[in-house]
């Protein structure tokens, strides 16, 4: 078993966690699984992601797997409202456990899937295999929102709603009426594409000019072996 540095666990326990989740996720919590990592988003009430990654779990837990640096944020987020539900939430401070998706049938991504207890403990001599996990992430459109870009974009502009984690049949939830009316008005103008970088690894949240589509922010970038090239996902008008 190996880890994901890169990743941290935000626990919701309590009897009705799934009826909470519904008016917080994007996405149909009624469909969140134990061994099916279900995408997801949590926006604002602008509708603007605060954070995103992918819900496990049964009618008395749900586990989301989000990038470490929002999952403090996260926790402070839904506590107070968790509450009222009688739910408890809790940030994890270990790195997410993960296998290659040849050995498991629990896939996040091409090649990796959760481990069957997100909880455990990783081992002391486990890999950290956030490189590769941020090349198939890249590869897959899948822009990990990190607190350098978190409250900034719809889900839609993130492409969220082609990584399936935008329900828009399901009911309220917060930041919903916002993100509804831009998806069926058609006012999304922006969208996620795949860039190249050579010399210095650019940051989430740093400006990114390309000639044939202008400037635009980046969300997320990954590194080839030898660290000084590699892809990114970026936002750009469409």
């Amino acid at each position: 078993m190996d880890t994901w540095s890169d990743a941290r666990i935000v626990s919701i326990k309590g009897q009705g966690v799934k009826a909470f989740l519904q008016g917080y996720l994007t996405c149909n919590s009624d469909r969140i699984r134990q061994n099916a990592p279900t995408p997801m988003t949590l926006c604002n009430l602008k509708g603007r992601v605060i954070a995103n990654g992918w819900a496990v779990g049964d009618d008395e837990r749900v586990l989301l797997v989000v990038h470490y640096s929002v999952a403090v944020n996260l926790a402070a987020f839904l506590k107070p409202y968790a509450m009222f539900s009688k739910c408890s939430v809790e940030a994890h401070r270990q790195a997410v456990p993960v296998t290659s998706s040849t050995s498991d049938s629990n896939p996040f991504t091409d090649h990796w899937c959760f481990a069957n207890n997100l909880l455990d403990a990783p081992q002391s001599n486990a890999d950290d295999q956030s490189s590769a996990i941020a090349s198939d992430l890249v590869s897959n459109r899948f822009a990990l929102v990190s607190d350098g870009v978190a409250g900034k974009f719809l889900p839609q502009v993130l492409g969220m709603h082609e990584a399936g984690a935008v329900d828009f049949d399901k009911g309220c939830y917060l930041g919903q009426e916002i993100v509804a009316r831009a998806q069926f008005r058609g006012a999304v103008k922006r969208g996620i594409d795949i860039f190249e970088w050579y010399g210095q690894v650019p940051a989430a949240g740093d400006d990114w000019t390309e000639s044939a589509h202008g400037k635009g922010t980046v969300i997320f970038a990954a590194a080839t072996t030898n660290a000084d090239s590699g892809q990114g996902l970026w936002v750009r008008n469409l």
